[in-house]
């Protein structure tokens, strides 16, 4: 569920620049897993991070599981996965959260 403090622009906005941090950095699950380039699109570092960039990581992290129907986790050990799946999947679920 969304909070007043945390739009849901924010968080396509932050799913969005994920995709674009996957594009360029690269994704591997086990060195850079997704909720990696999150963390660096909200602008959230983990131990020494505001509240609300937090806050909109874990937003964030939830539209994709609830993208994906699965937990992200799961879905970042699929074999064959690539960084343009990634990718994919972070832009699609940024229009998802905007509708």
């Amino acid at each position: 569920m969304v909070t007043l403090s945390v739009t849901r622009y924010r968080i396509a906005n932050v799913l969005n620049r994920a995709a674009d941090i996957v594009t360029v950095d690269g994704w591997y699950p086990a060195r850079r897993p997704v909720m990696r380039a999150i963390d660096a699109a909200a602008g959230f570092i983990p131990g020494n991070g505001s509240p609300d960039a937090e806050d909109t990581t874990l937003q964030a992290f939830d539209a994709l599981a609830t993208h994906l129907q699965c937990p992200v986790g799961t879905w970042e050990r699929i074999p064959g996965l690539t960084a343009g799946d990634v990718a994919q999947a972070l832009r699609e679920a940024a229009r998802a959260v905007t509708g």
